[in-house]
C-alpha cells in the first residue's frame, strides 16, 4: 500500500509542478490543467500497453508483498 501511495504522491507532485510551470509561461490555470491532461489523450496504443503492463506489475508486487506479510505474522 505504501508503494501505491508514494506513486500517487509523486504523480500528483509532478502534475502540480507542470501546471505551475505552464502558469509561469503565461497560460491561465484552466489552460495549464488542460495541457497536462491532454498528454494522456494523445498517447498511442503501444504507450497504453506499456502503461498497462507497468500498472499490472505494480499491482502484482503489492499483492505479493501483502500475501507474504499475511503468511508470516
Amino acid at each position: 500500500m505504501k508503494i501505491l501511495g508514494v506513486t500517487a504522491l509523486l504523480l500528483f507532485c509532478l502534475l502540480v509542478i507542470s501546471v505551475f510551470m505552464d502558469t509561469l509561461q503565461g497560460f491561465s490555470l484552466i489552460k495549464a490543467i488542460y495541457n497536462n491532461m491532454s498528454s494522456f489523450k494523445m498517447t498511442t496504443f503501444a504507450e497504453w500497453i506499456v502503461f498497462l503492463f507497468f500498472m499490472l506489475e505494480l499491482s502484482r508486487e503489492i499483492f505479493l508483498m501483502y500475501k507474504s506479510k499475511k503468511k508470516n505474522p
